[in-house]
């Protein structure tokens, strides 16, 4: 059976779920005008369908003890670059994402550090998978984004 996209109500569930995940779902069907035996049947479709790929807390690191934040484009040297980055990734617990990207780089990496010192460290071990570049990022200014519907166009 081939995964379905999304519907407006589908998206409205999606969106609050977004918000506080932890909220009671006959709570969010009450406020959805939905009845919460079709908003659960919604959500374990879309969990099935991968479009839902889970439920976690977000941690602000800095409170963490993580005082530095970096964005780290990683140029890999030959051609083995899922090997290099499966090791990268493995070894370092504080790079928190990573992206295949296209451009100059062929990595992003988000990463987490204590102190600068630490980052140096991270940075010097990284070095031999590739040229890296780097960029500190300063203390967030909004809070995380929700995924709302595809626009058709930047008209919409």
């Amino acid at each position: 059976m081939e995964n379905k996209l999304p519907d407006a109500t589908d998206w409205r569930i999606l969106e609050e779920l977004q918000r506080n995940a932890r909220t009671p779902f006959g709570e969010l069907a009450a406020k959805l005008g939905v009845a919460e035996a079709e908003f659960e049947s919604r959500v374990k479709r879309m969990e099935a369908d991968g479009i839902i790929t889970g439920y976690r807390a977000d941690i602000d690191a800095r409170k963490a003890g993580y005082a530095i934040s970096a964005m780290i484009s990683v140029s890999a040297e030959g051609n083995a670059h899922d090997q290099i980055i499966n090791d990268a990734l493995a070894g370092n617990p504080e790079i928190t994402a990573c992206w295949s990207v296209t451009g100059a780089s062929d990595f992003l990496l988000e990463a987490h550090a204590p102190s600068l010192e630490f980052l140096e460290e991270l940075l010097n071990e990284l070095a031999k998978y590739g040229r890296l570049t780097t960029s500190i990022a300063l203390p967030r200014y909004g809070k995380r984004r929700i995924i709302s519907p595809p626009r058709e166009s930047m008209t919409d």
